[in-house]
């Protein structure tokens, strides 16, 4: 046996697949659950925020994204809101095309 560590890094476990995405569902306040993958993640000023695709949109070919901020956040769970305020909503959407991400946006 050979003492030589392995490094994950270097495997390709996953061959060719496609980026997988954490889904979460979405409770509103009229009890509709609604189920979306999280496309991206950002903390700006201690703020955490969500851009999120609707599961049933996921596979068009330009879905529509939205962006969600934490409010509330527990033991296991925590609260999210659609950011609804203009300014707020333009300086995360700018900080999200900052990032290399995998994937683009359209305004």
């Amino acid at each position: 046996m050979s003492d030589d560590k392995l490094n994950i890094d270097e495997l390709n476990l996953f061959g060719d697949q496609e980026e997988t995405f954490d889904m979460v569902s979405m409770t509103d306040e009229d009890g509709r659950e609604t189920d979306f993958f999280v496309m991206d993640g950002i903390d700006i000023e201690n703020q955490r925020y969500l851009l999120l695709v609707k599961a049933e949109d996921f596979d068009k070919d330009e879905p529509e994204a939205f962006i969600f901020k934490e409010v509330a956040s527990g033991d296991d769970e925590c609260t999210y809101e659609p950011v609804e305020d203009d300014a707020e909503y333009n300086r995360v959407l700018i900080m999200l095309q900052n990032e290399d991400a995998e994937y683009e946006m359209k305004l």
